[in-house]
């Protein structure tokens, strides 16, 4: 298991985002500044995490998830994926033909093999492809405007370096950077009402963004990002770690040719701690939507 010391070490300046969740109306025409190429056109609806990524959620749900609110929210069905106008058409394919194909089919890949053969497996799959895959979904969940997003705030400074990161070649994304690939686990046995393996996918932890404090000399330090799919835990560090702490944290190597997921426990991890207990008290205290509790109550019937 891979200690949590690095993670505890960032103190949190953005939120995690577990409701906050709208749908936007996509317009037939949206003409802005592409975030990426900087040409003016009619903007796609982009999504900063892979659509892909949702569909197990949904499906499971039939089309809808359960948003566990912040504070003394309601808990409710939502159906949002997090996309809104960012990218030009040109862009927008681009980046799913570069990143998000072959990330959605990588961590399909592995998850099919780590169900197979256990945490221990790994897969053929560029480490430097991977981070860069990494790199661009951050950079878009920094700069979308979609809801889910909206607390997800990184300083200029940070932005400005994470905008630089995902413009490099891949095997230089790698130096300036550490990505780490976890795969959430549930420790507590079925019998006594854990988690399966096969429900991890059905967990969506919207992103966190953490900092360290600022240096004395007044340079910023490092910032991390987060955020699930496909049952994994997802994390990126910018700038990267000293090899020392970037190897116990269990980050990519670069150049390397094959990728393996870190196990993290969902009950030892902070953020998905806090959620499910959030979950948990909103249900105890009846702050569920309507349409929620009707749902609710006709599982409890069956």
């Amino acid at each position: 298991m891979i200690s949590s010391e690095i993670v505890d070490s960032f103190e949190v300046s953005g939120a995690y985002i577990n409701s906050s969740m709208k749908n936007i109306t996509k317009s037939p025409d949206m003409f802005a500044f592409c975030a990426y190429c900087s040409n003016y056109g009619n903007l796609s609806m982009s999504h900063a995490i892979p659509k892909a990524a949702f569909k197990t959620m949904l499906r499971a749900g039939s089309g809808k998830a359960i948003g566990i609110p912040k504070g003394d929210g309601d808990a409710h069905l939502t159906s949002d994926t997090g996309e809104a106008p960012l990218l030009c058409e040109k862009c927008e394919n681009d980046f799913n033909r570069n990143f998000d194909g072959p990330l959605t089919n990588a961590l399909k890949v592995l998850e099919n093999e780590i169900k197979k053969q256990g945490l221990r497996t790994t897969i053929d799959f560029p480490a430097n492809q991977m981070a860069h895959a990494v790199g661009s979904v951050a950079w878009r969940i920094a700069r979308s405007d979609a809801l889910m997003f909206s607390e997800v705030v990184l300083s200029p400074k940070h932005m400005e370096e994470l905008d630089a990161l995902i413009r490099l070649p891949s095997d230089e994304v790698l130096k300036h950077c550490t990505v780490r690939i976890g795969r959430l686990i549930d420790k507590t046995p079925r019998k006594s009402g854990g988690f399966g393996d096969e429900l991890m996918g059905q967990f969506m932890k919207g992103p966190g963004v953490f900092s360290t404090q600022k240096k004395r000399n007044g340079k910023f330090g490092h910032f991390m990002m987060d955020w699930t799919m496909f049952g994994f835990i997802v994390h990126i560090i910018v700038p990267r770690l000293p090899y020392p702490k970037s190897k116990n944290f269990g980050g990519l190597k670069r150049g390397a040719t094959q990728i393996r997921a870190v196990p993290v426990d969902m009950l030892e991890y902070p953020p998905m701690r806090d959620a499910l207990v959030a979950g948990f008290a909103a249900q105890e205290e009846d702050r569920l939507s309507p349409a929620l509790k009707k749902r609710a109550d006709k599982r409890s019937k069956n």
